[in-house]
Parts: structure tokens; sequence; C-alpha cells
């Protein structure tokens, strides 16, 4: 594998990445909306300092994900959805391929464990690459420690140059995890070399300076002391909720804990490693939203762990010569040439057709990287040379990955498009009335598709900028919390903001049943979606009431 061309190596290490994008539902209800309205706005109005798109009058607002916002806006603009997915996929093979060099700087240079320990994580940060201003914070942040990695190996000053511009990148374009561009340099002050410190902290102070350089200040920098840590939140947003064992994403995070702590206990770990690591596993225990940093920088242990690891000497013989399970090699190299064969005859007689450009790609490289192996390689004349073959089982096993993968992404014939709920009632509703004459409520996650079509509307994803702490008038959220739990009473919140129409799905049941028996509200559109294997009932609804 560390023969191969540097870009076929690349396009194996983000492949999951990739497969992702081509399968990705990119749904109405996306918390991408608000933030391409958000930077939609900034193109055409400037920077807003109070709130446009709701139907709140005055709500304070720091667009802390405003460039973020320009670059969704301007690939879906141009380009659609696929432009989204294009500009996710560069992002997160970025925060992949940095990654892989900062394994390979750790390891000092064992390029099988860097490109495996790359691959690996790739797959598991592969579904967390949605449109949402993380995917530009996370390759940013990978970088940084990349830098700060290499200033504390070899004391050249040059690596710490980047990091102001890390820094002024960061606050534009997601605020929310500015500090955690100061608080990653924090570990790699453990380190008794006074010049080391001296110029880390200097390093430190011009990331605060660049961090003033943004519209919004130092309220901007500070935007995360604001929205974090609020009990309702917590409890309300499912992204905040602590991971659980229970489902395959949770159960893939404590397998990595585990393999952290005993990596670390196993091996005097430097202590950079230890704080880094330890610091991101306490914040995504808290909450899983931190999964996609954890296994980009908190998994370093690992490699410094193994940065020893050879992959001959786990067929080799204790004394270094001929393998004493040469028989075992071969049955693992004819098994994974068998999975290899079946997957690519299985794609070219019935599923090829039905693969993106990008995946048909990786498909070609995987039939020309086999053949690689089989063919073209050749050490002292022989294919099954006890120092190549254990390199050619792994990259073939990884072959088979990737090619199994390509074959599953087949097996749904239908293609995962959810069903479009809310835009036909939308759209309804535009046939007969102007955006600027509605009043819209509607579940919180779909307020950013109502922006989308310039509908004023109660409540989006946002959940932080409905803290009176943040707007400096109310507490939205909490309102719309006890709203949906049946605290306040569908009557009186409905007549307390006059909407002038409801959109509510079967998916609020409670809600839903009230508003169709009620004689006071009228239905005026009604439709039924299949979601899955569940019929999903959409109306909307007009107070008979309304003044």
């Amino acid at each position: 594998m560390n023969k191969i061309f540097p870009l076929v190596q690349i396009i194996f290490i983000t492949a999951s990445v990739a497969y992702w994008q081509t399968t990705f539902p990119f749904i109405e209800e996306a918390d991408t909306r608000f933030a391409m309205n958000l930077g939609r706005y900034i193109l055409e109005h400037g920077f807003p300092h109070v709130d446009p798109f709701t139907i709140h009058e005055n709500l304070q607002l720091v667009a802390q994900q405003w460039l973020s916002g320009i670059f969704f806006w301007e690939a879906y603009k141009n380009f659609g959805v696929n432009g989204l997915a294009v500009l996710d996929y560069f992002c997160g093979a970025a925060a992949v391929v940095i990654y892989w060099r900062l394994c390979l700087t750790v390891s000092g240079g064992n390029k099988i464990l860097s490109a495996v320990m790359a691959f690996f994580v790739g797959m598991a940060i592969s579904s967390m690459i949605v449109p949402r201003p993380q995917i530009f914070s996370t390759p940013l942040l990978v970088g940084e420690v990349f830098f700060l990695e290499k200033f504390t190996r070899t004391g050249k000053t040059k690596f710490l140059l980047p990091l102001p511009f890390v820094s002024l990148a960061m606050i534009n374009f997601h605020a929310a995890l500015w500090m955690m561009s100061l608080a990653i340099c924090l570990p790699f002050l453990f380190v008794r070399n006074v010049r080391h410190a001296k110029f880390l902290l200097a390093a430190m102070a011009a990331i605060v300076v660049c961090g003033l350089i943004n519209p919004y200040g130092v309220d901007a920098m500070t935007y995360v002391l604001r929205s974090y840590g609020v009990e309702l939140i917590n409890s309300r947003v499912a992204e905040m909720f602590t991971p659980s064992a229970h489902d395959f994403r949770g159960k893939v995070f404590y397998l990595t804990e585990a393999a952290i702590i005993f990596s670390s206990a196993k091996v005097k770990t430097p202590w950079r490693y230890v704080f880094l690591s330890g610091g991101i596993i306490f914040l995504s225990i808290m909450h899983s939203r931190n999964f996609l940093l954890f296994h980009l920088l908190a998994t370093l242990p690992i490699v410094y762990a193994c940065r020893n690891f050879v992959l001959e000497k786990i067929f080799s013989a204790p004394d270094g010569g001929r393998p004493e399970n040469n028989a075992m090699m071969i049955l693992m190299l004819m098994t994974v040439l068998f999975v290899n064969t079946a997957s690519i005859t299985l794609l070219m007689q019935d599923g090829l057709d039905k693969l993106s450009a990008p995946i048909e790609i990786i498909f070609f490289a995987a039939m020309a990287f086999v053949l690689y192996n089989l063919l073209i390689l050749r050490v002292d004349g022989r294919i099954l040379h006890p120092k190549l073959l254990p390199r050619k089982i792994l990259s073939l096993t990884i072959t088979a990955v990737i090619v199994c993968g390509i074959y599953s992404t087949t097996l749904d014939t239908t293609k995962k498009n959810p069903p479009q709920i809310y835009t036909p009632a939308i759209e309804f509703l535009l046939r007969s009335e102007r955006p600027e004459n509605i009043l819209l409520y509607v579940d919180q996650s779909v307020g950013g598709l109502a922006g989308e079509f310039g509908i004023r509307y109660y409540i989006d994803s946002r959940s932080e900028v409905f803290l009176d702490v943040n707007n400096g008038r109310k507490n939205i959220f909490e309102e719309y919390i006890d709203f949906k739990n049946g605290k306040i009473f569908y009557k009186d919140f409905f007549g307390r903001y006059d909407f002038t129409h409801i959109i509510i799905t079967s998916n609020d049941p409670f809600i839903f049943n009230q508003l169709s028996r009620d004689r006071d509200f009228r239905v005026i559109y009604e439709s039924e979606h299949l979601d899955g294997y569940d019929v999903v009932r959409c109306k909307i609804f007009v107070n008979g009431n309304r003044q």
C-alpha cells in the first residue's frame, strides 16, 4: 500500500465519505436551510444584527456561521443538492487527509498504520459529514493540531504561523467552536521547554487577536458561553444527548474510547496526547455532537502506541524467519480475493448503471488496485513472498470493504429520497398568498424551509438563537417546548401570535388531532405521504377566529 500512487491512496482513504454523499437524503427539514437563508440574506442586504426571518420583533442576532451560510447558498444556488454534496465531500476528505498526515507525524512515518487509521476513521465519520458548519471547522481544527505537533517535534516556529489564520477562519465559519482553537493549544504547553512555551503562548495571543476580526466582535468569540450547557437544549436536541451504547454509533464510540484508554495505559504516552484525547472524550461523553472531533483527534494515543507496528510481524515466525502459518496467509488471501471477485462481478452484471460518477471512479480504482496487487507487484519473483503477502492481504481487505460498500449502495433501487411533505403544502399556500403576508406556524425543524420561500415563521432549528440570553427578548425555545408538551393550551398559543396559517402533520398526533376536531380551525389543504412503512398526513389550518 505504501507504494501506490498518492492520489489513489487519497481516493481510497476518503471513499466512505464519497459513499455517504451519494446516498445522504437531503431532507426538507435539514438544518442547512436556515444557514443558506442567512448566506443569501447577507449577500443581498449585509450582516444582520436583528433576526430577519421570524415573526418575532427585534430579536438580537449574532450570525455565528455567516461564512458557512454563504458557501452553502452559493453551492446550492448554482448546483443544487449535488453542489452541497460535492462541497461536503471536499471538506470531509480534507479532514481525513489531514488526519492521515497527522498520523504519519505521530507514528514517525509508519505509512501502513497511518493509512489504515485514516481509512477506518473516514468510515466512522462519514455519516457526520453533512452540510453544517462543522464540515469547515473540523478540518481547520485537525490542521491546527497537525501544525502544533510539527512545531513540538521540530521546534521550528514557522509551523505556528498558520494558527492565527485558522482562528480567523474559525470565527467566521463557525464561531460557536472558535474557543476550541485556543483550547487545543493547551495540551501542547506540557513540554519541558521554556522557549517552546513562550512561542506557543505568543501564537495563542495571535489567535485571540485574529478572533476579533469578524462582523460581531467579542459577541461572536463568546457565543459558546451563552449557547451551551443549557439544560433545556441538552434535554431536547438529539445531538446534545449523552451517547448511548444501545445504538451503533454509540457502540463505536465506547469501543474506541476503551482502545484509547488501553493504549495510553499500555505505552508511556506523551502528556499532550493524553490531555488532548481526555478533553475531547469528556466533551463527547457530554454531547454526541462531538463525535466528529473525537474520531479525528482523540485517537492519537492509539496511533502513538502502535507506531512501531509492522504488518509482517503478524505472520512471521518468532525469530523473524519464514512464517509458520503460511497456509493461513494463503487462505486469507484467497478469501479476500473471492469477496472482491464476487462483489465486482455482481456490480458489473447488475448494479453498475446505478452508481453515480464519483462511486464509479472509486469502483474502477478498486478493480485496478486488485489487478495491481495480483499481476504487477513482484518481489524475488514470487507473488507469495512472506514480506509482501501480508501487505497484499491488508490492501485487498480494504479494497473488499470498499467494493462491498459500493455494492450495498445498489441494493436499494428506490434510492433514499424521503417524502416531500412540507414543500407541496408551502407551494399550495403561495398560489394564493404573497410570502410577506404569511405568518406561519410550523415545526421547529421546518422553519428554515419556510424561510427559503421568504415566509416568516415562528421558530427554526437554531435553538440557541431563541434563548433570551442571546436574543435579548424572551425565551421562545422554552415557550415552544411548553406548547409541544401541552403546558400551554393550543388556542392560547395560536391566538397569542395571530398566525395566518398553521402547518401540522400527524407526526405531532396530539396537536394534529386537537385541531382536526376543533371547529374554530378550518382545513384548507390536506395530503398523505408514505414515509417508509408509515403514512404521514399533513394539513394546513387557518384560525376562523383570527382578527
